[in-house]
């Protein structure tokens, strides 16, 4: 290989959680940085600029066409010294995913190396120190300068080949979306909690609350930090001494995580998790503990910094983290700056040194969370029910992760949700409602009853009847969490994983979903991949917590 063809495919790939991503770059769009807003604003006058509009407060996602886009990028450069224009991406072979560049790089130094050499390998690329992140050491976040010369997916390749290197991945922008699509009717308040019968309602459904609640409903010493879109505060669900601690918005950099507009999501994922006892509307499955809100925005797009610096920050306060969200079917590895992140803090983080228990929603779309095959073409809805197709490896980054609880739905009628993702990375399921995500029509089962926001949400009042999805699944898990720490708090956060899984409910849909698939078995490790190791069940988990906590007495003698 000649140098020119060397200099043509270092670009051509990208390191994403130390895996190598082949790349094409995106035909009708791309992405421009400036602090100038005034500057943006006269570019969106250009011709061939048939879109304009903010990923983050400084970088734009300029829509145009795949015969103007390399003419518009060109005509930008040239506009002002000081923007900087980059192209979208995609990895081959796959349309659900794209990929918008910041300025940054995510480097990662091996242990070991010399400041000098550190020092010197960012002069050869001419980068600039932006950050020095506390954890792992030797890790930092670095800017391309004008005099780097490339891009940093190129710089970023570069820097993989030095052997003092860990990894280099640019620090890229993250999309989510909340799992939850609100379908169905009114129906009996809470069954997913308290063991009931009737129509469309199995005994076996719930996760047995009550039983759960005569050893504890819950410590205020543990913190569960929901993420979420904003939090109705006011709800008189969460009020009560201690209630709400270590509050913060990222939308709005402020202590108040409120809703705003359509953020309806946050308030009945909190609801089910912890909503208080006190007589009158809903209880959560941990009505004792605490509530942690973390208001994030789904339509401002946070980068791998902001998504570590998110995780880290919560970690310091929460026991328990619930994340009712999460990308689309596509190709979507976790950074490794944050996978990293995710080991440590479910490690060592959590006040308690202990670690912190994170779930997370597998999603909603029937799809699997983790499928390599670079040829399938798989077809879907998104929430706004438009049919979508994504061609190539579907990964959910953050599911598949192996310190994270990832958390299917199941049922009222104790049965596989026909909307839920699946995989052998399921961790276990908890009840929600049913729909068809493929076909956007009803399917048998019942609402979940949570808090509401009385200013806009799914019910003209405070609590609904309607809310379901991993969405619901997700926080339900984390609850149940947050009682097993309750009732021992020595506990890590994986023994709490290992002792949900351990204590889940097995069951058996040996019946085929609305499209024939039947993955309702458990292997010899007894697993699922539709329900993992089983439907939650929060008087066993809490029992046998109990029971690691208070040592075997020894036999007295006669």
């Amino acid at each position: 290989m000649n140098r020119l063809q060397e200099e043509t495919n270092v670009g051509n790939y990208v390191w994403r959680g130390r895996k190598k991503i082949d790349l094409v770059k995106e035909e009708d769009r791309f992405t421009v940085i400036s602090p100038d807003p005034n500057m943006i604003e006269k570019l969106s006058d250009l011709t061939g600029v048939h879109e304009l509009s903010s990923l983050t407060p400084n970088i734009y996602k300029v829509k145009t066409s795949s015969t103007e886009r390399e003419q518009l990028m060109s005509i930008m450069r040239s506009q002002n010294t000081n923007l900087v224009v980059h192209h979208a991406y995609r990895p081959k072979g796959s349309d659900g995913t794209i990929y918008y560049l910041t300025d940054q790089i995510n480097l990662s130094f091996k242990a070991g190396t010399p400041e000098t050499k550190i020092e010197q390998l960012l002069e050869k690329y001419k980068l600039k120190l932006i950050q020095a992140y506390d954890q792992p050491s030797l890790t930092y976040l670095v800017g391309v300068t004008s005099d780097s010369k490339e891009n940093p997916i190129k710089v970023s390749n570069r820097l993989m080949e030095e052997p003092e290197i860990e990894y280099a991945e640019p620090n890229m922008i993250n999309r989510f979306q909340p799992m939850y699509i609100p379908t169905d009717n009114l129906f009996p308040k809470q069954w997913h909690l308290n063991p009931t019968a009737g129509l469309f309602v199995d005994r076996q459904a719930s996760v047995f609350a009550p039983n759960a609640w005569d050893i504890t409903k819950g410590n205020r010493g543990i913190v569960v930090a929901v993420i979420d879109d904003g939090f109705d505060l006011s709800h008189p669900d969460f009020q009560g001494e201690g209630k709400i601690v270590f509050p913060k918005d990222y939308s709005d950099n402020d202590q108040w995580p409120y809703p705003e507009g359509e953020d309806y999501h946050g308030t009945p994922c909190a609801g089910v998790a912890v909503a208080e006892e006190n007589g009158q509307g809903v209880v959560g499955v941990a009505p004792g503990c605490s509530l942690m809100p973390i208001r994030i925005n789904f339509n401002l797009i946070m980068d791998d910094r902001k998504f570590k610096e998110i995780f880290e920050e919560t970690a310091r306060h929460a026991d328990v983290i619930s994340c009712s969200w999460g990308p689309a079917p596509a190709y979507a590895p976790l950074p490794a700056i944050v996978e990293d992140t995710f080991t440590r803090i479910s490690v060592s983080g959590g006040p308690r040194g202990k670690g912190c228990v994170i779930c997370f929603a597998a999603a909603n779309f029937n799809a699997p969370i983790n499928d390599p095959n670079p040829n399938q073409v798989f077809r879907w809805r998104d929430y706004e029910g438009r049919a979508r197709e994504t061609r190539g490896e579907i990964l959910n980054g953050n599911a598949v992760h192996p310190n994270v609880i990832a958390v299917a739905a199941s049922t009222s009628v104790n049965r596989h949700a026909e909307y839920s993702n699946w995989g052998k990375e399921i961790s276990v399921c908890a009840p929600s409602n049913n729909f068809d995500s493929r076909l956007n029509r009803y399917a048998p089962g019942l609402g979940i009853w949570t808090t509401d926001n009385e200013n806009g949400g799914f019910d003209a009042g405070i609590f609904t009847g309607r809310f379901g999805g991993t969405s619901s699944a997700t926080p339900l898990v984390a609850g149940i969490s947050a009682l097993v720490l309750s009732a021992n708090p020595n506990l890590t956060a994986n023994e709490v994983k290992e002792i949900l899984q351990r204590t889940a409910d097995k069951i058996v849909d040996e019946q085929p979903d609305l499209e024939g698939n039947t993955r309702g078995k458990y292997d010899v490790n007894g697993h699922s991949q539709w329900f993992g190791y089983g439907k939650v069940n929060a008087f066993k988990a809490v029992q046998e917590a109990k029971r690691l906590v208070e040592p075997a007495r020894e036999p007295q003698p006669i």
